[in-house]
């Protein structure tokens, strides 16, 4: 946690001296500081009570120290910006329908891995079955969690970071995709033509975050076979990072709720 020296927040319009004090000054700094109720909205924290700092004694000062409710709070905001708050709302485990086995076991695969510390998730095959509703339910477990988290939508994302790769502003949007404790990939090779860009681009992110074991989301429409078909050393990362938690859809069109 980063220590910052922190200004002297307001206190009570009669402060007491430090004679009628049952504690020494930092002391009462400190308790008066973290009583004091904050005015950060969207996130309720009872540690910092909504101000996103907790002060505390080092030696003779008082310091600061940022609140773990820091990291969820830039989750949202990050959620918010991508416009997908909406669809955070929209897809839980609750709302997620389980009317047939196979949605049951979807489910129960998806709330196993969001309980655990795994690193990897993948879940392909059958497009309109519910693997971009069932990945956005754990996002949200990750948030709640304290995580930060990023959402890379293939179709709309990558584009976008190959048209940088020659420009320092890919370096700098790599980083925050690379370096953030969650990543959801959604739809990873939606396109009509996988070119050999794209597997660099893939590869580079996934390569990355499965050597630095960081918590990483991939759907796709591309079962595990088709994978190794288009590139086996990105399969080889994604089952590497994914472990016990790989899951193709067989292709099934009854199973498409998007055609109902």
């Amino acid at each position: 946690m980063q220590e910052i020296q922190s200004l002297i927040p307001p206190l009570p319009d009669a402060v007491p001296s430090s004679a009628d004090l049952p504690e020494d000054f930092t002391d009462f700094e400190v308790r008066t500081y973290n009583e004091h109720e904050g005015k950060l909205t969207g996130y309720l924290c009872s540690k910092c009570r909504n101000k996103g700092y907790i002060a505390f004694r080092k030696e003779n000062e008082m310091m600061l120290r940022e609140c773990d409710c820091m990291k969820i709070r830039r989750a949202m905001e990050v959620i918010d910006e991508s416009g997908l708050e909406q669809q955070l709302k929209k897809c839980t485990f609750e709302s997620f329908e389980t009317s047939e086995p196979w949605q049951k076991q979807l489910k129960s695969f998806a709330e196993e891995f969001a309980r655990s510390d795994a690193d990897g998730f993948f879940m392909g095959g059958q497009t309109g079955c519910g693997k971009t509703h069932l990945c956005t339910a754990i996002v949200g477990k990750m948030i709640k969690r304290g995580m930060s988290v990023r959402y890379f939508v293939w179709r709309d994302d990558s584009p976008v970071l190959k048209a940088l790769v020659n420009d320092p502003e890919y370096l700098h949007l790599m980083q925050t995709y690379k370096q953030t404790d969650c990543l959801y990939i959604d739809d990873l090779f939606k396109q009509v033509e996988i070119r050999d860009a794209d597997i660099r681009l893939a590869f580079e992110l996934i390569d990355y975050r499965c050597r630095n074991q960081k918590k990483t989301l991939i759907s796709t429409e591309l079962t595990e076979e088709a994978l190794i078909r288009t590139d086996e050393a990105l399969a080889g990362r994604i089952f590497q990072m994914a472990k016990g938690f790989r899951l193709t859809i067989p292709k099934d069109r009854r199973k498409n709720y998007r055609l109902r």
